[in-house]
C-alpha cells in the first residue's frame, strides 16, 4: 500500500512518464572557415621623429595638412633646417611631379604643418662647403674647432650622422667620444671633448677626405710622408700599443706645422703583401728610421692622424 502510493506521489509531482519517440538522425554538416583577404602592410615614415632635415629645393610649402590643397603656412628656403614629429595620422605614399615621397609632419622654427618628404635631406645640400676638409693642427678639423658643440655638429652634418664612440685610452680604459659619419671610410671623424658635447680637444681622423694643409692623410705612403716633411721620420716598432706611432720629423718642414704631440699625432701601419722578415725586422718598443730598406719593403702609410684644438 505504501509504495503504490508512493507512485502516485512520483507521477503527481512529475507527470506520467511517456516512452520517448525514436529521433531522427541529425545531419551533420562540415564546418566552413572564412578566409579573410590579408590587410595592406602598415606604411612607415621614411624618418623618425627627432629628426633634423634639410631643405633641398629652392623653397618647400609648409602646409597646415597632408595634402597638396590645405592651406598654405609658409614656404621654407633651402637647405634650411626642420624636425619631423611623431603624428597621428599614418603615412601615405604619394607622387608629386616625378618626385615619389610622403608628407611628413615637421616643425620650423614657432610652426608645425606638413611638408613633402621627397625634397629633404638628412644632410645639408651643401655640406661639402661646410666641411672643407681641411685639418690645421693646433686648430680645427674643417667646422670643428674649440667653440663648436655637439647641437652645432648636428646641424652641420645632420644628427643621423652622428653616434656614441668609445675612445681607448690604455689599460683598458674608454673614454666617451662623438663618432661622425661613423664607418664611413672617406669621412669618419672621432670627436674627444674637453667638456662632453661642449668643448673639443682632440679629433681622431679615419676618413680619407680629410687633409691637413700640408697635404698628410690617411693612405700617404712612407716615401710620399719624407717628400712632404723633406726630410726620413721616425717611428715606433709594430706589435705593442703604440705601434706605428711617427715618434719625429728629425727637423723637416712638417716641425713647425704638425708639432708632434702638442698639435698632431700621426701612426704608421704596413700593407700586405710584404715579406716576414722585412716585418719582424719592425717589431717592438723601439724607434726605427723610414731610411731603412724594411721600412719600404712593409709598404708603410698613414694608418691614423689625431688633431689637437687648442682651448
Amino acid at each position: 500500500m505504501i509504495a503504490l502510493e508512493c507512485i502516485f506521489i512520483a507521477q503527481a509531482v512529475f507527470g506520467q512518464v511517456e516512452p520517448l519517440e525514436e529521433l531522427e538522425p541529425l545531419e551533420l554538416v562540415e564546418p566552413t572557415l572564412e578566409v579573410l583577404a590579408p590587410s595592406e602592410p602598415a606604411v612607415e615614415a621614411n624618418y623618425q621623429p627627432g629628426i633634423r632635415l634639410y631643405i633641398n629645393a629652392t623653397s618647400l610649402a609648409l602646409r597646415t595638412g597632408p595634402k597638396k590643397d590645405a592651406g598654405l603656412i609658409h614656404y621654407i628656403s633651402q637647405d634650411e633646417m626642420v624636425t619631423a614629429l611623431e603624428d597621428v595620422i599614418d603615412p601615405v605614399p604619394l607622387e608629386i611631379g616625378r618626385r615619389k615621397g610622403q608628407w611628413l609632419y615637421v616643425q620650423h622654427g614657432q610652426h608645425k604643418g606638413y611638408v613633402f618628404d621627397a625634397y629633404l635631406l638628412e644632410v645639408p645640400p651643401s655640406l661639402d662647403e661646410a666641411l672643407d676638409w681641411v685639418c690645421i693642427p693646433g686648430k680645427r678639423v674643417g667646422p670643428i674647432t674649440n667653440k663648436l658643440t655637439y647641437e652645432d655638429l648636428a646641424v652641420i652634418v645632420g644628427e643621423s650622422n652622428l653616434a656614441l664612440a668609445r675612445i681607448p685610452m690604455g689599460d683598458d680604459k674608454f673614454e666617451e667620444g662623438t663618432a661622425v659619419f661613423p664607418g664611413d671610410k672617406t669621412r669618419e671623424l672621432i670627436i674627444q671633448w674637453a667638456i662632453p658635447r661642449v668643448r673639443p680637444k682632440a679629433v681622431i681622423i679615419n676618413g680619407t677626405r680629410w687633409k691637413t694643409e700640408g697635404g698628410l692623410a690617411i693612405g700617404v705612403r712612407l716615401s710620399k710622408l719624407v717628400e712632404i716633411n723633406q726630410a726620413p721620420v721616425s717611428f715606433a716598432g709594430f706589435e705593442w700599443d703604440y705601434a706605428g706611432y711617427v715618434t719625429s720629423w728629425r727637423a723637416g718642414a712638417l716641425e713647425k706645422t704638425h708639432a708632434l704631440r702638442s698639435t698632431f699625432i700621426a701612426y704608421l701601419a704596413p700593407e700586405k703583401p710584404y715579406l716576414p722578415d722585412d716585418y719582424n725586422a719592425l717589431l717592438g718598443d723601439r724607434e726605427y728610421s723610414s731610411e731603412l730598406d724594411e721600412a719600404s719593403a712593409v709598404n708603410l702609410k698613414v694608418s691614423s692622424m689625431t688633431v689637437m684644438i687648442a682651448e
